[in-house]
């Protein structure tokens, strides 16, 4: 049963990525042809990063542009479609990022050192990192591999690495209040408010629709994954949301803050996760219409990346941690769409 759960789950996973990108593990399902790298008309040259810089990601997946280049000088840059989150990317144009190499010859935008913006910064770094690309490519004349941020040895991410292993490993052989304590605070500090990274259904739907892309970061992603869905088939049912989550460990860390607690009634429980159930139904419902689906760029776990959460996300976050000094996670047995999802395997 574990295993026909997990494939449902799969199916369901896979079916949301070609409803909402057209693709699946990186293969387009209608038009496989990929657009030229270089091409050349009356009006210039143009080079294209869509195959090139596939393993650029931002938040939702691949930021590709166009460089548009006249007589070896910079005319114009423009952003391809892209499944970042449009309130967040639309801070490149707002800070005027996509203007910062305009009329610079190829050289001078090679040295170029471009900040990311502030409360956009995975898309800024994708979109900075794409437009890197382009120039070196302009300035070579042929094909450059992607130099991806993300694949240089990032302390951050290896950190994260190491606290993810820690809570899918050592709760197997090693069961102690302490410990737990700690590693929930790794798991806040580090996964949530450092490296902003956690399952939620913007990173399942990107994985299933991109792959793997061979980068530190989905090696961060890949683990998560395989603690919150192959986990349970063997037997260990719902460790990422015990061991791992940060957001269920920062609502356990909250309730060590008081003793008295707030007793539901058994029926006011069901109820509860009765609503948990449908608001889940509805939210996938949209997901499959795709309509409302904006949904999944505002889940709960974007409360840790504080520079690019919205003030409304990060009060719904705070207000369910101050439930969680009276009411053991709340969130988590009552609304949480991620943990229905895991919870079905």
């Amino acid at each position: 049963m574990h295993v026909l759960s997990l494939l449902v789950v799969f199916a369901l996973l896979a079916s949301l990525a070609m409803v909402d990108t057209g693709q699946l593990f990186g293969y387009k399902l209608t038009d496989n042809a990929e657009p030229e790298i270089f091409t050349q008309n009356i009006d210039g040259e143009e080079i294209n990063t869509t195959r090139p810089g596939k393993g650029i990601v931002g938040y939702g997946g691949p930021v590709p542009i166009v460089l548009y280049l006249s007589d070896g000088t910079i005319d114009s840059i423009c952003a391809l479609p892209n499944h970042e989150t449009p309130e967040f990317f639309n801070k490149i144009y707002d800070e005027g990022l996509n203007h910062r190499w305009d009329g610079l010859s190829i050289e001078e935008a090679a040295h170029l050192q471009v900040d990311a913006v502030s409360g956009a910064t995975y898309s800024s770094k994708a979109y900075i990192a794409n437009v890197q690309l382009a120039v070196n490519y302009a300035l070579n004349n042929r094909q450059v591999l992607a130099t991806d941020t993300n694949r240089t040895l990032n302390v951050k991410l290896i950190v994260a690495i190491l606290v993810i292993l820690a809570g899918a490993i050592l709760p197997l052989f090693w069961h102690n209040k302490t410990y737990r304590i700690v590693q929930q605070l790794l798991n806040a500090g580090v996964l949530g408010f450092w490296a902003g990274t956690f399952i939620d259904y913007a990173m399942m739907i990107n994985f299933f629709s991109s792959g793997f892309i061979y980068t530190l970061a989905a090696v961060v992603l890949l683990l998560l994954l395989i603690v919150g869905f192959i986990y349970p088939i063997m037997g260990r049912g719902q460790h990422y949301c015990a061991w791992i989550c940060p957001y269920g460990s920062l609502q356990d860390l909250a309730g060590h803050l008081s003793k008295r607690k707030l007793h539901l009634r058994p029926a006011t429980v069901k109820a509860l996760e009765n609503f948990r159930r449908i608001l889940w139904v509805v939210l996938i419902t949209l997901l499959f219409a795709g309509w409302g689906a904006s949904w999944i760029d505002y889940e709960i776990f974007t409360a840790f990346m504080l520079k690019t959460a919205t003030w409304i996300i990060i009060s719904v976050g705070a207000l369910f941690l101050l439930l969680s000094i009276f009411i053991p996670r709340p969130f988590c047995r009552f609304v949480c769409a991620t943990g229905t999802l895991l919870k079905i395997i």
